[in-house]
């Protein structure tokens, strides 16, 4: 073979494995690829175990004083994103009247003498919650690919994010005696049935990661979709964000809520990292949003001063019904705290991806 056709050879291979294998672009992803893998994901879920060493070292006082601070920003971030995407015109139902009900139903509960039914509530949606929050996430990557795969890959996909959150609340509420010291109606489940449970999450788990394997890339270098596109072209392949998003929520679940039920400072290890998650995924939304793209460490901050100020508010808030030491905002702030789980699960659906464009 002469050297000028053993040079066309392997030109067309590199032609090949580029075509097969094609490297995301910077719009595929919420902020970087680098961005991504350690905070959107910790690090694929390395980062939480981690923290989980540390505290089995040193403690969970920081950490505690950590997820403090940050829920309450958390809370704020929410606001944000209504309030930039002016939600409460499109949906009022949904972002005004439904929290507001919440609220009075809180008071109603504690007012007659049932907290124990709001702090079972709030387990069990915060559960759900953290867990639909990796979904959802992960969702926003399939999108800047097209979509999933197949009917095959969405079901494998769904299990995966589920199943750990389903098995690992099973177990945390069969045998935990509290939540964080607080009373909580347990369930009762056989041994066999908590079991069979972790071992079908592992499974799915395995699963996906097996059907994923040489699946991972995206296409092009255009522009991410935006919402205003109901309809894009499948690429065939799945996010590498996603496959990270899958095992984070495992790992996560695992270590936060079957080691937590001996020591509540495991289910900081969740908390935390699902706070900082939802504030960098709500900034990168609001970052996108923004019509001057200017790079820079001037212009970030200032994107980053104006997305801070929902938050902010959403912490001083926090702080005046705390210090006040007036017990009857009490109720306030735990229905707050369900309202807020009742908005995330509304204000980044399809629906109101749609009424937002609009």
């Amino acid at each position: 073979m002469s050297r000028r056709a053993g040079s066309d050879v392997a030109r067309r291979r590199s032609d090949t494995a580029a075509t097969t294998e094609p490297a995301l672009s910077s719009n595929a992803w919420l902020v970087s690829r680098r961005a991504d893998f350690w905070i959107a994901s910790a690090g694929g879920a390395s980062l939480l175990i981690v923290i989980v060493l540390v505290l089995l070292w040193h403690g969970d006082r920081e950490l505690d004083a950590a997820d403090l601070l940050l829920s309450e920003l958390h809370l704020g971030a929410t606001y944000d994103a209504i309030v930039r995407r002016r939600l409460w015109r499109q949906m009022p139902l949904d972002v005004l009247a439904v929290p507001l009900a919440i609220v009075v139903a809180t008071y109603a509960l504690v007012l007659r003498g049932w907290p124990l039914v709001v702090t079972t509530a709030i387990l069990y949606l915060g559960a759900w919650h953290r867990g639909r929050q990796n979904l959802g996430i992960a969702r926003y990557y399939q999108r800047g690919v097209g979509g999933v795969v197949s009917s095959g890959h969405q079901r494998l996909f769904s299990a995966a994010v589920y199943l750990p959150m389903i098995a690992a609340v099973a177990y945390y509420t069969n045998t935990a005696p509290t939540h964080e010291g607080e009373p909580f109606h347990r369930l009762s489940l056989e041994s066999t049935v908590v079991w069979s449970l972790g071992a079908a999450a592992a499974a799915s788990v395995v699963a996906y990661l097996g059907w994923t394997i040489g699946r991972t890339g995206a296409t092009g270098n255009g522009p991410r979709p935006s919402d205003r596109e109901p309809t894009r072209q499948r690429t065939g392949l799945v996010h590498p964000g996603e496959r990270w998003l899958v095992l984070a929520n495992a790992v996560a679940f695992g270590s936060a809520y079957v080691l937590g039920a001996w020591t509540a400072s495991f289910i900081l290890v969740l908390a935390v990292h699902h706070e900082v998650q939802y504030l960098y995924f709500t900034y990168a939304v609001a970052r996108r949003s923004e019509t001057t793209g200017a790079a820079g460490l001037l212009p970030e901050l200032g994107r980053l001063a104006r997305f801070s100020v929902w938050p902010a508010i959403g912490f001083a808030s926090w702080a005046a019904c705390t210090f006040s030491g007036v017990g009857a905002l009490g109720p306030f702030l735990t229905g707050g705290l369900l309202g807020h789980y009742w908005l995330d699960g509304r204000i980044w659906t399809a629906r109101a991806r749609r009424l937002a464009a609009l």
